[in-house]
């Protein structure tokens, strides 16, 4: 048994990785202990992947980050059945954790992780890139893409970048022409819109740092829990964010625009190439397609 735990010191408002490796000294493990921290992107996913496919041993990871470091383990770790993913949410958002029927300070205690049982996860797939939680396509995308290029500005934390990148985007990139399809039946806009503002394709709950946009999606059902929402008033979308964020918006007299849907499939399809965000991380396809993966990674839960 190997304990492999990835630190990120980029992750969150302040760096904790002398807390964290003070916290790990003190573990008493049942195997080998190492300790490993990210210096730039896509080290989370090389270092994991390093130490998964080399070891003759099951390895636990411990992705010590935000969901974004998350994301960068499980993707190194993909495809290997002698390995499983835990995260410890100390980054910004940490919005993959929440799903679940546990306590953020239950994933952030070490003790609790290294102990914590093995469970079994969907996946979602696009163009040979995973996702553990969601995949977004329009506005939000937008939003995620914009917060990093503020993130670049002096004195512009994570947190302050997404909220001045909301602002920005809905007022210029509300409307969008990609036409979604769930297990080949095309999704109509609603009658008397006329484009798409944004989809989320949901394997966890949350996202955006706490929005709850797919809240009957589970992680193991087999199924995509795909929402979308057609380009809305200003009047309506500060109407929706409310009971947004706390997810009763499905069904809701405010909002019968929203269409729900569980599938197996996903594709978008428009004219131009089309931002897809996976647990955030933006990439840009042509006519993007989304599959689900039953029960295809392990995750360790305290």
């Amino acid at each position: 048994m190997k304990h492999l735990f990835i630190l990120n010191s980029n992750a969150g408002k302040k760096s904790r990785v002398g807390e964290l490796k003070e916290k790990i000294s003190k573990l008493v493990l049942d195997g080998e202990c190492i300790i490993e921290e990210t210096k730039g992107p896509k080290d989370a996913q090389r270092i994991a992947h390093e130490y998964v496919s080399s070891s003759n041993d099951f390895v636990r990871v411990y992705a010590c980050g935000g969901d974004g470091t998350a994301n960068e383990a499980m993707c190194g770790m993909v495809g290997f059945d002698n390995c499983a993913l835990g995260v410890v949410p100390v980054g910004t958002g940490n919005d993959f954790v929440k799903s679940f029927d546990r306590d953020i300070e239950d994933f952030l205690d070490l003790e609790k992780m290294t102990q914590g049982k093995i469970k079994t996860i969907d996946l979602l797939e696009c163009s040979g890139h995973y996702a553990m939680n969601t995949i977004s396509v329009g506005y939000d995308c937008a939003v995620a893409k914009q917060a990093q290029k503020i993130k670049r500005f002096p004195l512009m934390t994570g947190p302050a970048a997404y909220k001045v990148a909301l602002v920005y985007c809905l007022f210029s990139k509300r409307k969008h022409t990609f036409v979604p399809y769930a297990d080949e039946k095309k999704i109509e806009i609603p009658e008397g819109y006329k484009t798409q503002m944004m989809c989320v394709a949901g394997n966890g709950k949350f996202y955006g740092g706490g929005f709850k946009a797919t809240p009957l999606a589970q992680f193991n059902d087999g199924n995509i829990d795909f929402l979308s929402v057609p380009t809305i008033s200003l009047f309506q979308f500060a109407q929706l964010v409310g009971i947004f964020v706390k997810g009763e918006h499905i069904g809701h007299k405010k909002a019968p625009f929203i269409v729900h849907k569980k599938c197996k499939k996903l594709q978008f399809k428009d004219e131009k190439s089309i931002d897809i965000g996976l647990d955030g991380e933006i990439f840009t396809i042509k006519d993007p397609t989304v599959t689900v993966m039953p029960s295809a990674f392990k995750i360790i839960v305290p």
